[in-house]
């Protein structure tokens, strides 16, 4: 997805996936305080400032209990003026139910144009990566170790509604800047996970955090389904 910048360029800012024709999973906090026309969706295409088709944004619908400052709740639906049109390009996203939970060690992967590296420059080409599901409360145990280190003490809590991922004392791979709103995939076909925040990226010790869909299928059904177009 595209942000426009000082009303006249267009710059790829976050990532979303496709859900029905009109609709896109990402996350909320890609979109807070912003307008609808300041956004637009780019379809089809692996290349981040070329190809596709292009789509104006109607509606930015942010979790009703999203919650900024601690990124809670961090899933958004962003509706589509005009319908795409489904190809072998452009194909709908399967989300994760409201039961399907993953064992710690699972493998899943993420996929984006954001940065190269924490502060680098963002990749042109899709890409993505693997790493593994991180035990929740080994997470939480860390970043709340975080929170205890000068600077940090206002971070948000590991809570049920996220879901931790990376390559646990190793690092080196991870969603970064940029890949925000993106999907984090199990077998490459089932969203778990919307890429949310995290310190620094692919950091050893601090796992990537996001949004975990299982907890939010409910709604993100019943705000797609609004306007049903599938």
């Amino acid at each position: 997805m595209q942000f426009r910048v000082f009303d006249i360029l267009w710059a790829q800012a976050c990532g979303g996936s496709l859900l029905t024709p009109t609709a896109v999973l990402s996350a909320a906090h890609c979109f807070y305080g912003d307008q609808a026309s300041q956004w637009r969706v780019i379809l089809g295409s692996s290349l981040s400032n070329s190809g596709g088709t292009t789509h104006a944004v109607s509606q930015l619908v942010l979790h009703p209990q999203y919650v900024n400052a601690v990124l809670e709740n961090d899933v958004a639906i962003v509706r589509l003026n005009n319908a795409a049109i489904y190809s072998i390009n452009v194909q709908p996203a399967k989300i994760a139910g409201a039961n399907y939970d993953l064992a710690d060690g699972t493998t899943v992967t993420h996929i984006g144009w954001g940065t190269l590296w924490s502060g680098g420059p963002s990749s042109q080409q899709l890409m993505q990566v693997d790493v593994k599901i991180i035990n929740q409360e080994l997470c939480a145990e860390r970043y709340a170790y975080l929170k205890t280190q000068p600077g940090y003490a206002g971070w948000p809590d590991i809570t049920d509604n996220m879901l931790c991922a990376g390559i646990l004392n190793i690092g080196g791979k991870d969603a970064c800047q940029g890949d925000s709103g993106g999907p984090l995939a199990h077998n490459k076909d089932v969203i778990v996970g919307v890429t949310s925040w995290g310190f620094e990226c692919a950091h050893s010790f601090y796992p990537g955090v996001n949004a975990r869909i299982s907890r939010f299928t409910s709604w993100i059904k019943a705000t797609v389904n609004v306007n049903k177009d599938n």
